[in-house]
């Protein structure tokens, strides 16, 4: 008889036999279905329990389930066929003897035609069985539940959950009810005041379930398995409706059933973890596994759900993490330790590894499956000859080589992190695919896109998809779509990790520019030829300076900021530049250009979020429109509100990015070009310097030597000081805040007090270029006073231009005496006025002179052309404020307000600006 025909014909034979069976082969099972004793198999004292059913099921809460066959196996250390064997033996099963081929197609009927008859005997005593099961449960709950009164438990108390009523008996144990989805009392459980926990005989406790609280309206559920767990959990989570399952078996069904009532609603099941030594054994000699975290996962699994499981080394439920470490405590670790499983436990599925191909498999060799290879995936679907008996293994191809090796998660979405080697390529590719595009037409794009060859056939994708959620790792990701500081460690634009991340992170974004991000040379070669050439060189090491602050802004909470330097053509503004970007790669690939749209800058700036972005040539080709949006936008850190073609908005985009510019005018003079006026707030964020030109060249003869040999120096030596340079940051965190903070300080304390408030909050700018100047010794090699006098003279030249006073401030007094100068004559009728005699189009107020010639001009504005014309772009009541400061605006004598009486005109008085100026072009007085 062939092996397959023998375990068929054991467990039909055996069906409702497995008692007598076992007891033939000394395996000791209890007589009661619901009773829990000593498992044969592991050894465990009180964790064992035989159902039966007609199959021999039994489940430990220490070794697993099965039926009656795999009892055998566990117990005799045996296979399944050699576990058949016995069986056969004990059921007086001939299968030594050769069958004629005539005679077996006879004894296959007739075999067949007697399982029918054991099958239906089997479930008319299954039904009689199960009827006088539920009798004898509501005879029992019934008496009990007569005796309970509502009260609180010694149990619960001892542990801390005060204020619980419950149906508490006379010796003080909880009657816990359980109901199916009919609303009828299943099942029931008791809790002595010890902790001692019962099942009623009879209970049909599969897909029954209690419920500690009843929300009116259940947008989230969750499950645990015992009422101590359930009761902490609702204390997590107070709004979430909290289910208890009684133990780990039933969180699967009773998940479902919360499923079908509550279609929308989150599921989060709050297991137990029974955790254990890697590689433990129990006393059976069999490998441990952790049934709570198996059960939770396939309880989530089935419902799409989350498992959230205490993050201890030692085995704990939620209600013994809230005793150790308080509510609080339990809270934030519930919530952290959250994830969404993608299919069976690994800890299931033993794995059989034969010459590079490891296949999930269940010990049904004729159970089709999925079987990862060297040379890719594959769907084998075993069949038996039905001549030699045979198996023989159908295949289809299902993709290239890949690996699942773990799930990821961002602020919104979930992730599978996949990993694979592309055609062609020396380096695996890892990437995060979205879970909702598995199985989607974006999500083959984007495996193919990688380089990972599909099936076309829609039947063997579907196959693939479950695959991918059901395979792989169980370590969850971080999954970051901006650079900079993730979890404790750096990405650069590339995706390469600097530093030791808390858990694995992945960037998933894209910089146009992230081929730049090469190394060549070392970190000391870069210390020895460009930082060696650019010591003295007060631009070039404020260049650097702000290559050196872009992680650091980072580190320290500071805002984003730039730098412009401008100057007429061959000042070495692009050698700048490239000098401060070898830092972090190649220059000449790393350059980004203001030719563009502001939309794809800002895009730009998130990929090189808590990094440096050298900017080149704003006059060349760029729209001072986009400019002018761009200066502004790319140092405010949040991109534009877009809505999402679903609904709603997409999520914002946000950055901090330290800039570098260059251009032959500064930033106002090149916005002015479009008939634009810059904003204050644009001229502190992106800080216009004139360009110091080189003065020491270092052995060198002249400039041009100077920057042929500097340009030398970065092709040669890039990439590598920058990444030793964050390195230095990722182990030195604490060191770097504390000496910008000092830095922060110091500069207070040397911008005087009646400096505007613009030249104070630039202050702070200078005072990161100088801390990243300090610090960055490490890569550099400076000495600090160099340093210093390097940030001293740009802050200088900045100052030169900028001015000590509020530029908004100046703004708003040269855009009054703009529009005077412009219309003071035209527009303004000479008081005493007649309409009749000078007809004035568009007239904007009246003006007056003074008592004597070179007093100012009086200018009575009308409101509506002071406050849309005058005050154009800015907040009309702190434009008057301003003008008032400034002495160009009489306000009222009561104080109140900024308008006040005109002269009588026509015999009427009108509200009016009373502006006082003397422009220039009134050189000669009125005739």
């Amino acid at each position: 008889m062939r092996n397959i025909d023998l375990i068929r014909e054991v467990t039909s034979t055996a069906a409702d036999r497995w008692p007598f069976v076992l007891a033939g082969l000394h395996i000791d099972v209890p007589d009661s279905p619901r009773k829990h004793t000593g498992c044969p198999a592991c050894g465990g004292k009180d964790r064992f329990r035989f159902d039966d059913n007609g199959r021999g099921s039994f489940i430990c809460n220490q070794c697993g389930a099965g039926d009656g066959l795999e009892l055998i196996q566990r117990v005799k250390k045996c296979g399944a066929t050699e576990a058949a064997q016995m069986a056969a033996d004990v059921l007086n099963i001939d299968y030594r003897a050769a069958v004629p081929e005539s005679v077996s197609v006879q004894k296959r009927e007739q075999l067949e035609a007697e399982r029918q008859q054991r099958q239906h005997e089997r479930e008319q005593r299954a039904a009689a069985e199960a009827e006088q099961r539920r009798a004898a449960f509501s005879d029992k709950y019934s008496s009990l539940a007569e005796r309970a009164a509502p009260g609180e438990s010694e149990y619960l108390i001892f542990r801390g959950l005060n204020g619980f009523v419950l149906p508490i008996l006379p010796d003080g144990s909880i009657l816990l009810a359980l109901v199916d989805a009919s609303g009828e009392v299943a099942a029931a459980q008791t809790i002595t005041p010890q902790g001692e926990k019962k099942v009623l005989y009879g209970s049909a406790k599969r897909g029954a379930w209690h419920l500690v609280n009843q929300p009116q309206e259940v947008t989230e559920i969750i499950i645990a398995e015992g009422l101590a767990t359930t009761l902490t959990a609702h204390l997590i989570r107070p709004g979430a409706l909290a289910v208890v399952a009684l133990d780990a078996g039933n969180l699967p069904p009773v998940a479902e059933a919360m499923r079908q009532l509550y279609p929308g609603a989150a599921i989060i099941i709050a297991g137990d973890n029974d955790w254990h030594e890697p590689g433990e054994l129990d006393a059976g000699g069999n490998p441990k596994v952790n049934g709570g975290r198996i059960f939770a996962e396939k309880a989530a699994t089935a419902v799409n759900g989350m498992v959230s499981l205490p993050p201890t080394s030692f085995k704990a439920d939620w209600d013994d993490y809230r005793q150790q470490g308080g509510l609080e405590s339990a809270t934030a670790a519930f919530n952290g330790s959250m994830y969404q499983p993608q299919g069976e436990s690994m800890e299931q599925l033993p794995q059989t590894i034969d010459d590079g191909k490891i296949a999930a498999m269940d010990g049904d060799p004729l159970k089709p499956r999925v079987e990862s290879r060297k040379d890719g995936i594959y769907w084998v679907s075993p069949k038996v000859d039905k001549v030699s008996g045979a198996i023989t293994n159908n295949e289809n191809w299902l993709a290239s080589p890949l690996e699942v090796i773990g799930t990821g998660r961002d602020e919104k979405d979930q992730y599978l992190i996949i990993r694979w080697l592309a055609f062609g390529s020396d380096s695996h590719v890892t990437a995060a695919i979205p879970l909702a595009d598995i199985g989607e037409r974006e999500g083959w794009r984007t495996l193919k896109a990688g380089g990972i060859n599909v099936t076309t056939k829609s039947s063997l994708r579907a196959i693939l998809a479950d695959w991918l959620q059901r395979s792989g790792a169980r370590e969850l990701w971080r999954v970051a779509h901006a650079t900079g500081w993730q979890c404790g460690a750096y990405i650069m634009p590339d995706g390469e990790i600097i530093g030791t991340p808390e858990h694995p992170v992945l960037f998933n974004g894209r910089s146009s520019a992230a081929a730049g991000y090469t190394v060549t040379g070392t970190a000391e070669g870069w210390r020895n030829s460009v930082a060696r050439l650019a010591h003295g060189n007060y631009s070039m090491m404020a260049g650097i300076a702000a290559a050196l602050a872009a992680p650091l802004i980072g580190l320290s909470g500071a805002d984003g900021f730039g730098i412009h330097f401008y100057e007429q053509s061959s000042a070495g503004k692009t050698t700048t530049a490239n000098v401060a970007s070898s830092l972090y790669g190649n220059p000449d690939l790393l350059r980004l250009t203001w030719y563009g749209t502001a939309l794809g800058l800002a895009n730009e700036a998130a990929a090189h979020n808590d990094g440096l972005m050298p900017l080149d040539e704003v006059g060349q080709g760029a729209d001072p429109v986009s400019v002018s949006q761009s200066a502004y936008a790319l140092f405010n850190g949040v991109g534009k509100l877009q809505g999402a073609k679903d609904g709603g908005n997409r999520d914002l985009k946000r950055w901090r990015t330290v800039a570098i510019s260059t251009g032959e005018m500064d930033l106002e003079t090149f916005i002015a070009t479009a008939g634009r006026k810059t904003k204050a707030g644009q001229l502190v964020r992106l800080l216009n310097i004139p360009m110091s030109k080189a003065v020491r060249f270092h052995d060198h003869q002249n400039g041009k030597q100077h920057a042929d040999a500097l340009k030398d120096a970065w092709q040669n030596h890039h990439g590598a000081a920058g990444r030793a340079w964050i390195k230095w940051l990722a182990d030195h965190q604490q060191e770097a805040v504390s000496l910008v903070r000092q830095c922060e300080e110091r500069w207070r304390s040397l911008i005087p007090a009646d400096y505007g408030e613009q030249v104070h909050r630039v202050g702070a700018r200078f005072a990161i270029l100088e801390a990243a100047l300090l610090l960055g010794e490490v890569v550099t090699g400076w000495d600090a006073q160099t340093c210093r006098d390097a940030v001293q003279h740009t802050y200088n030249a900045w100052l030169r231009e900028f001015g000590t006073g509020n530029r908004e401030h100046q703004q708003i007094v040269e855009q009054t005496e703009a529009f005077l100068n412009a219309h003071g004559l035209s527009r303004f009728a000479p008081f005493p006025y007649s309409p009749a005699d000078m007809p004035i189009r568009e007239l904007a107020g009246y003006r007056q002179r003074g008592e004597h010639d070179e007093s100012p001009m009086i200018f009575y504005t009308f409101p509506a052309t002071f406050e849309r014309e005058i005050a154009a772009g800015f907040n009309a009541r702190q434009f008057a404020e301003v003008l008032k400061n400034a002495g160009m605006l009489t306000p009222p004598n009561s104080g109140r307000g900024y308008q006040r009486k005109s002269p009588r005109i026509e015999g009427r008085q009108i509200n009016v600006y009373v502006l006082n100026y003397q422009p220039g072009d009134y050189s000669q007085p009125e005739e």
